[in-house]
């Protein structure tokens, strides 16, 4: 028994004094550090405006920005703006599943009456 000890013992010694003396040996090629190089800011106000610059700017402020959505837009309208053949294109197009009032919803769709078409089969 004393002499698995002494076996194991310097297993472990022999392995801790190989892994030092690697690390001793090797300690590997470190890649330069680069140094900062001094680099004048430059602010974009510094720059002079161009011909280009000052159109944008013009049409900018002459233009007024379009609203997102008309207020009154009719439900009905939006609702026929897309138009799906069926629940698998609607999955292909990633707008799966659909709910009532969303573009492209028809009840025809909706299997249960719930509301949202082309829902996941919870079967499963």
């Amino acid at each position: 028994m004393r002499a698995v000890l002494i076996v194991a013992a310097a297993v472990m010694l022999g392995l801790a004094g190989g892994y030092a003396w690697s690390a001793l040996l090797h300690e590997g090629a470190k890649p330069p550090v680069p140094k900062a190089a001094a680099v004048a800011a430059v602010s974009p106000l510094d720059i002079p405006a161009s011909a280009s610059d000052e159109e944008w700017a013009a049409r900018a402020a002459a233009e007024e920005t379009p609203a997102i959505a008309p207020p009154g837009v009719d439900p009905a309208a939006l609702e026929q703006s897309a138009h799906y053949s069926g629940c698998d294109e609607v999955r292909a197009a990633g707008k799966a599943p659909l709910h009532s009032g969303e573009p492209g919803y028809r009840s025809d769709m909706d299997g249960d009456g719930d509301g949202v078409a082309c829902e996941p089969d919870r079967r499963f």
